[in-house]
């Protein structure tokens, strides 16, 4: 199964070690029941969104399951006072990995969970499209989470490329359209 973990590319073990810890399902509803089951069996996790439209989301889902939804925070929002005694948790990856690690590098935690899913658009963009049916065809349910450090890798690489076709960022509501409006693929 080594090709579960080149989703993005060809293996590099010269990519950089990440602070992020990847738990990726193949949806995003199924992302979304992960995190609603991790806030029940942990009350003391925070949960951040990139963006405004996975805020929504998520509060909505907290909310339809009786869950406090002020435990789904903006990332804009956040900072480390809001961390003391909590595990912060990212609901999605921010297209470019600079902006994620600017927003951690002073907090606490040594590793940081971030839940992800295939189905979302800056997986799409990273080719995972070609990814799901393969898995489904190997027998893999969509609760089931991928955990492995060549998937952490292979996202940062991702987001490197991402990285070097944005010359001006703008800001968007959400991963899809900050795809459409920052990230030029050079065909």
């Amino acid at each position: 199964m080594d090709f579960l973990f080149n989703l993005f590319g060809k293996k590099d073990d010269s990519a950089p070690e990440s602070i992020f810890t990847d738990k990726t399902y193949m949806t995003t509803a199924a992302k979304i029941n992960a995190c609603i089951a991790l806030a029940k069996a942990q009350p003391d996790t925070l949960f951040i969104c990139w963006f405004t439209e996975t805020l929504k989301n998520f509060r909505a889902a907290f909310i339809q399951h009786g869950l406090d939804e002020v435990k789904v925070i903006d990332a804009k929002q956040i900072h480390s006072a809001m961390l003391q005694n909590k595990i912060p948790v990212f609901t999605e990856h921010y297209p470019l990995h600079a902006k994620e690690i600017a927003l951690v590098e002073h907090w606490p935690s040594q590793k940081i969970v971030v839940y992800s899913a295939m189905d979302e658009p800056l997986f799409k963009h990273l080719g995972s499209e070609k990814m799901i049916p393969m898995m489904k065809l190997l027998g893999m349910k969509e609760d089931e989470v991928i955990e492995h450090s060549l998937v952490t890798k292979s996202i940062i690489k991702g987001q490197a490329k991402i990285a070097a076709a944005v010359t001006l960022e703008q800001s968007a509501s959400s991963q899809e359209e900050w795809l459409e409006r920052n990230f030029k693929n050079p065909a």
